[in-house]
């Protein structure tokens, strides 16, 4: 069973929910959240990306932090930020287009983390999850809610929607990426405990997305129980945000990959090569959108090609990772073509989440950025939990998956343990 539990949260008055909460900006993404600390003054990216301020210069924590925790501190006092009288769940939902996502945030356990009641299907660097972890220790708090997954429960769902019909939202605002945010806040103490006695019920729940943020709280709590030997468990610091949406209420794209290898793609004998592990059918001037499992498009010299696994291949796939799609191109194009033995490091190799429309692996190619564009079909949710359940791991970048959750709207500040 899994600890959910409600907290008292850290968060922006109503009137400054949209200015002071952000995009959850990753490191791909540094121009973007400069723009953004630049120009909002307010933007809770202060606290989480301080060294912006500092362009140029590497990451220092100990110049770099106080000036995030100033500006923490500033928002608080100045009212921007207030702290939620009592614990409480919130329900947070987007609109992104036509599509919804509704969940809950609340504190899940970090010795459920620990003890694989929540699933991870990634791994982690050492040297980030050390850095978020140094990260929560210096701000005590952690403002970026980690997305986990679970079996869909029609009570949790019947809350949700009761909230979202006949309440008032505290939150209710369209963000500049043109996202619809509401949050409502779940504060009736028999709503409290219906949500905690239903997610009880729940054997195990899934990261969905926010790995290294799960690996730093956990190193966090853990170096906080080293220095405090007489801990209950009961402390915030035994916790982390997190952001639960069930199964059938999240969307995973696709992670089509692009290569900048002009030596091997230009070799009059490169569609060999893929012809020895592959079916290949030209398919014209546009790059291809696999539409079935072990269907794949490649895309270069303004020439795509559907590729269809052949079937002594196909038979001769053992376990679930060697059969998952982001696993066939890792072994059959990247490596056994190119020679790219790991995609976290080498520089040739670079990813596009499927949310973003091939058009721009397109534009990609034909512009020289890049050489090659291999086009995938999404990972599905029953392929994550089946790794995730027999404790394996994904190859890097396997999935892209909504919704995105903002950063600095729902914080869990752990001051109270100092106290």
């Amino acid at each position: 069973m899994a600890i959910v539990k409600p907290f008292a949260a850290l968060r922006p008055n109503k009137d400054k929910a949209k200015d002071v909460s952000s995009p959850p900006f990753d490191a791909g993404a540094k121009d973007l959240a400069f723009h953004e600390i630049m120009n909002n003054p307010y933007s809770y990216l202060n606290v989480v990306k301080p060294y912006l301020h500092f362009k140029g210069e590497k990451k220092n924590p100990e110049k770099h932090f106080p000036s995030g925790l100033a500006f923490l501190k500033k928002l608080i006092q100045e009212g921007i930020m207030i702290k939620e009288d009592a614990p409480a769940f919130y329900i947070y939902r987007l609109i992104k287009g036509s599509q919804a996502y509704a969940g809950i945030i609340a504190a899940a356990s970090v010795d459920d983390y620990l003890e694989n009641r929540i699933l991870k299907h990634e791994n982690t660097l050492t040297e980030k999850q050390l850095e978020i972890a140094e990260h929560i220790s210096f701000f005590n708090n952690l403002g970026n809610p980690v997305l986990l997954t679970y079996p869909d429960d029609q009570s949790i769902d019947m809350l949700i929607d009761q909230y979202i019909m006949k309440h008032v939202p505290e939150y209710n605002f369209i963000s500049q990426d043109q996202i619809k945010h509401n949050l409502w806040v779940v504060s009736e103490q028999a709503d409290i405990e219906l949500l905690e006695t239903r997610f009880a019920g729940i054997e195990k729940l899934y990261i969905a997305d926010g790995h290294h943020r799960s690996a730093g709280s956990a190193e966090f709590c853990l170096q906080k129980r080293k220095g405090n030997e007489n801990y209950t468990g009961s402390e915030s610091f035994n916790f982390f945000p997190v952001c639960l949406i069930p199964f059938s209420r999240l969307t995973i794209f696709e992670y089509h990959r692009l290569v900048k290898d002009k030596e091997k793609v230009d070799d009059n004998n490169f569609l060999e090569k893929i012809r020895e592990f592959f079916n290949a059918t030209p398919s014209g001037h546009l790059p291809v959108q696999p539409l079935h499992k072990k269907e794949f498009g490649i895309y270069f010299h303004n020439k795509a090609y559907l590729l269809q696994l052949k079937p002594e291949i196909e038979a001769s796939l053992k376990g679930t990772l060697d059969n998952l799609d982001v696993s066939i191109v890792e072994q059959y194009i990247l490596n056994n073509i190119f020679g790219i033995l790991d995609s976290k490091t080498d520089h040739r190799l670079s990813f596009m989440d499927g949310g973003k429309g091939i058009g721009h692996l397109q534009e990609a190619v034909d512009s020289g950025e890049f050489d090659l564009a291999i086009t995938l079909y999404p990972t599905s949710i029953e392929e994550v939990k089946k790794v995730a359940e027999e404790n394996l791991i994904m190859p890097p970048k396997s999935t892209w998956i909504e919704p995105k959750i903002r950063t600095g709207l729902i914080v869990l500040d752990h001051s109270e343990d100092n106290e």
